[in-house]
């Protein structure tokens, strides 16, 4: 079956439900929908982008992976490249959704891009998942080092605690291994006694950002 995201599929029954939006299931329990796809998805998306990141990036210390993986992974760029596929046309929404234009909200299409990995997935395997991952984020891949250094991965994880009613979380230094001119710092955030991500960088800056990515991933 073709579809709008450059991947013919073999099941076609697995392209509708990715884009097949909560509001809009036909039948009973989630197997109507694109939920499960798209957690399915979520965890493909994060296997590609490491194995791509770790290809491109050999040399680079697991925070900085960290960093760039959060700045590629996150909601608003995941909708982002659901816009680029125009898939706010091709999502099916209930009534009420498509009144509220449900299917144009950052929510939906992240889901929905995730949904359409996860689908992939399950109708040809993970190399082909992996080879659509590298495709779809081709020039945002080749500037993840750059995009991690202009994301605020700490500003994120306030605003996500914030919202939440929990307090400002903390960073601790870990430690500082290396010589002078190239050490590697590892920190710690934490949220109130409980420590909930964990990062290294080439400065106390980046190790702290790297922390905060990681935390975001968790939660």
């Amino acid at each position: 079956m073709s579809s709008p995201i450059g991947h013919t599929f073999q099941n076609g029954d697995l392209l509708t439900r990715a884009l097949t939006h909560s509001s809009a299931r036909t039948g009973p329990g989630p197997s109507g929908d694109n939920q499960q796809l798209e957690f399915l998805g979520d965890a493909v998306l994060q296997a590609a982008l490491s194995d791509l990141l770790i290809e491109k990036h050999p040399a680079a210390p697991e925070g900085e992976l960290t960093a760039m993986r959060a700045s590629l992974a996150n909601r608003h760029t995941l909708a982002q490249l659901g816009r680029e596929l125009d898939l706010a046309s091709h999502l099916r929404v209930g009534t009420d959704a498509a009144r509220d234009r449900i299917h144009h909200s950052v929510g939906a299409l992240a889901d929905a891009w995730e949904a359409i990995l996860g689908a992939i997935f399950l109708d040809a395997g993970y190399p082909t998942a992996r080879e659509w991952v590298q495709k779809i984020y081709a020039g945002r891949l080749a500037q993840a080092d750059k995009l991690a250094d202009q994301a605020n991965p700490k500003g994120q994880l306030q605003e996500l605690l914030q919202s939440k009613g929990q307090p400002v979380p903390v960073y601790d230094l870990l430690e500082s291994v290396g010589p002078d001119h190239g050490k590697t710092f590892t920190v710690k955030v934490s949220l109130g006694e409980k420590e909930i991500g964990r990062g290294t960088g080439r400065s106390r800056k980046a190790a702290e950002s790297a922390a905060a990515a990681d935390a975001l991933a968790k939660l």
